[in-house]
């Protein structure tokens, strides 16, 4: 017989432990740092990439980068980083 934790009592786990919601509930994590670099972690893989646009999955939808000379610096199953002139971050 299987056990199946709910979203709700998730959030109150990581509310008790003091952790990010984001990490039990695998929800993306986008950090800017000014516009010049984004990091997106628990992605579900790339979508697109041009050096205008790069689209990434995740469970809460589609997650748009949209900018000038974009570049994806590092890539892993579940993180990535991506620099250069970033305009505008969407989820969709």
């Amino acid at each position: 017989m299987g056990f199946t934790v709910n979203q709700t009592l998730k959030r109150k786990l990581a509310h008790t432990l003091d952790l990010p919601s984001a990490v039990l509930l695998d929800q993306a994590t986008i950090c800017l740092s000014g516009d010049g670099e984004a990091k997106i972690t628990n992605h579900k893989g790339l979508v697109q990439y041009t050096s205008a646009c790069i689209k990434a999955r995740s469970l809460q939808g589609m997650i748009e980068v949209i900018g000038d000379e974009l570049e994806i610096a590092s890539f892993s199953s579940s993180e990535m980083k991506i620099v250069g002139r970033i305009r505008q971050v969407m989820l969709k």
